[in-house]
């Protein structure tokens, strides 16, 4: 599964768009296991009351998976598509450290 998260962009081919943190966050609850990619944006403009935006959401999967309250493919990639390349780099560096994770895990 890929998803993508934005407010407003359609999602490439091949992915299902997620135009909230929170129904993010309730997709990956369900379904962490069989996410192969990630890719979120930052600002999340008029939906930002709805869980907030890409860095807070990948602050509270960091969170949820070293807590043990989110089970996450150990192989997904996350990635960021924010034109705010500040806040992407955010995003993709707790990915990573995320992901580090994951594999010491195994």
């Amino acid at each position: 599964m890929k998803v993508y998260l934005d407010d407003w962009r359609e999602a490439p081919p091949g992915y299902i768009v997620v135009r909230t943190v929170n129904e993010l966050k309730e997709l990956v609850k369900k379904h962490g296991k069989e996410i192969e990619i990630l890719d979120l944006d930052n600002y999340m403009e008029e939906y930002y009351p709805f869980g907030g935006n890409g860095i807070d959401f990948i602050r509270w999967l960091e969170e949820a998976v070293y807590l043990g309250k989110v089970e996450l493919n150990p192989n997904v990639k996350i990635v960021s598509h924010s034109s705010d390349r500040y806040a992407a780099r955010e995003i993709e560096e707790i990915g990573k450290s995320i992901k580090a994770y994951l594999r010491s895990k195994r």
